[in-house]
């Protein structure tokens, strides 16, 4: 058995003494507690958006509801199909984000922040529309006269039928992604380092959590806009539906948006690279 010692040198998983499933272990872990923390909030802002949308309900009182709702029985909202949905958007794209950044540090290291980039894209896309596809089927009420009664002229609502997102709306919720994807793990890192350090004690916790949620500004038009292309699935002129969602409450929307990317991409980014740098940090052990 001497032959073994003139082998090639061993792949990029075994050159430390710490292999790689455990690193991937801890990215996995640091995702699902990150998705577990931010996904009460997203889940309480979301749904109350597409019924504020569809049915011009209150915001506020749609907030305190769903707020008093996980108060009072946690662990029967935590088990509801919504955070179910929104806990696996976010284990998702904090998982593969976290996956790809670990195997890309080692085998192409001048490319990590793009394969970070793309790969969380290519999972939070699609995961993003499905979610919120879902969510207006769950929570979006049309119109309904109320007849033959003494308040004739009042409107009901009634749920939603269930649709399939057009073409336009996919679109249009692309378009919204990409931008607040950008925004979070590529332009905040950015601009952190280019921040001087005695302007900013941490600039990397004050980029990380102003970019994506400044980004809301141009992403919550194009998120209501994709919203009404949904539930309105009937030939409605462009500049009449731009229209109606300027008007639907544009910005209590984006003021409450601005506040639920803060979780998701700002303090569920900062806790997600802090836990898994912990996780990391116990198994990296260098021969």
């Amino acid at each position: 058995m001497q032959h073994q010692a003139h082998r090639e040198p061993p792949s990029f998983i075994f050159t430390r003494s710490t292999k790689i499933y455990e690193l991937l272990a801890g990215d996995i872990a640091a995702a699902a507690v990150s998705a577990t923390l931010v996904a009460p909030t997203v889940t309480i802002i979301d749904r109350a958006i597409v019924e504020k949308a569809s049915s011009n309900q209150p915001l506020l009182r749609s907030l305190r509801h769903q707020a008093w709702s996980l108060l009072k029985s946690p662990r029967q909202f935590m088990l509801s199909l919504p955070f179910g949905i929104v806990w696996s958007l976010y284990a998702g794209t904090y998982g593969v984000a976290n996956v790809a950044e670990t195997i890309s540090e080692r085998l192409t290291p001048e490319h990590v922040g793009t394969i970070v980039g793309a790969s969380a894209f290519l999972v939070n896309v699609p995961l993003g529309v499905w979610k919120d596809v879902r969510f207006a089927q769950m929570f979006a009420r049309i119109p309904s006269r109320v007849a033959n009664t003494a308040a004739a002229s009042a409107t009901a609502t009634v749920p939603m039928p269930k649709l399939r997102p057009s073409r336009s709306a996919t679109t249009v919720w692309l378009v919204r992604d990409a931008l607040t994807l950008f925004g979070s793990f590529t332009l905040a890192p950015r601009l952190a380092t280019a921040i001087p350090d005695n302007l900013a004690l941490h600039p990397q916790t004050i980029s990380q959590l102003s970019v994506p949620a400044l980004t809301q500004i141009i992403a919550t038009p194009l998120h209501l806009l994709g919203l009404d292309l949904t539930t309105r699935q009937h030939h409605i002129p462009w500049m009449q539906r731009i229209a109606d969602t300027t008007r639907s409450g544009l910005l209590s929307t984006t003021i409450v948006r601005c506040f639920r990317i803060l979780p998701a991409f700002g303090f569920g980014c900062i806790g997600n690279t802090e836990m898994r740098k912990a996780l990391h940090k116990q198994h990296e052990q260098y021969d």
